[in-house]
């Protein structure tokens, strides 16, 4: 395994830095510089703080392998608590569609999750099914406009609202930021209606990394503010995996042992 870096010329200048009135496109494929373009490694440590002040952990590995068309696909496993290891998500999008499963150890097959299911919390987290990807930067599917400008910690930012599916995401809206120069998602607020967010998923500024000529956000915090909880994940930087078996990303052997 070796950490992920670009040779000389391998990325061409940021298409965000610096615009004044980007584009949708321009922003995506900014965005889009960051991503690994081979299989790739990322481990999590996350920390969940309910009403009460209590706390449980948990330790994941994320693993990273975009499909033979480009398009993301990840796979999550559960290290810890040793009580639910094996326990395993997948993540397979194609354009605007995304499908995922979900995987027990007890059970027998996986589980399509579908429709009103992807708002449900993932291992007891404050992120649902649907938001868990937004930690590697890919934005939420549905409707997207650039709406302005804006500023998360002192960093200048575009602003994008997506439209979606109430019945299908539990929001109506999310209002996401993102970095105007390192192209990462700073924040996303998540609404069900009116003007008051249910979910803020934020990015702690100083902890974005760049390198080369890519960029890495290593610890967002997403606030149920309806739940007064919240939920802290740490993320390492990329490392490569030359040889990331495809069954991984099989919805029918993605919970098979690999490491």
């Amino acid at each position: 395994m070796k950490k992920w870096t670009f040779g000389a010329g391998a990325v061409a200048a940021l298409l965000c830095v610096g615009a004044q009135a980007a584009t949708l496109d321009e922003i995506r494929a900014c965005m889009d510089r960051n991503l690994v373009d081979r299989g790739a490694l990322r481990d999590l440590s996350v920390a969940v703080t309910d009403r009460e002040g209590k706390t449980h952990a948990l330790r994941l590995k994320l693993y990273w392998k975009p499909s033979p068309e480009g398009e993301p696909r990840v796979n999550l496993r559960l290290l810890e608590p040793l009580a639910m290891k094996g326990s395993s998500y997948l993540l397979l999008q194609q354009g605007a569609q995304e499908q995922v499963w979900f995987h027990l150890p007890a059970a027998d097959r996986s589980l399509h999750v579908t429709g009103k299911n992807m708002a449900e919390p993932l291992w007891g987290t404050d992120f649902s099914y649907g938001e868990i990807k937004q930690v590697l930067g890919l934005l939420y599917t549905g409707e997207t406009t650039v709406t302005g400008e804006g500023e998360v910690g002192g960093r200048a930012t575009h602003v994008l609202e997506t439209r979606t599916d109430v019945g299908t995401s539990g929001y109506g809206r999310i209002v996401s930021q993102v970095d105007r120069e390192a192209c990462v998602l700073l924040k996303s607020e998540f609404f069900v209606k009116g003007d008051a967010p249910l979910k803020v998923l934020e990015a702690d500024p100083a902890s974005v990394l760049t390198l080369d000529e890519y960029s890495v956000v290593l610890d967002y915090t997403m606030r149920n503010l309806e739940q007064n909880s919240s939920t802290h994940v740490g993320l390492s930087d990329f490392t490569l995996l030359e040889r990331l078996p495809e069954r991984m990303f099989d919805p029918e052997r993605f919970f098979e042992p690999f490491d």
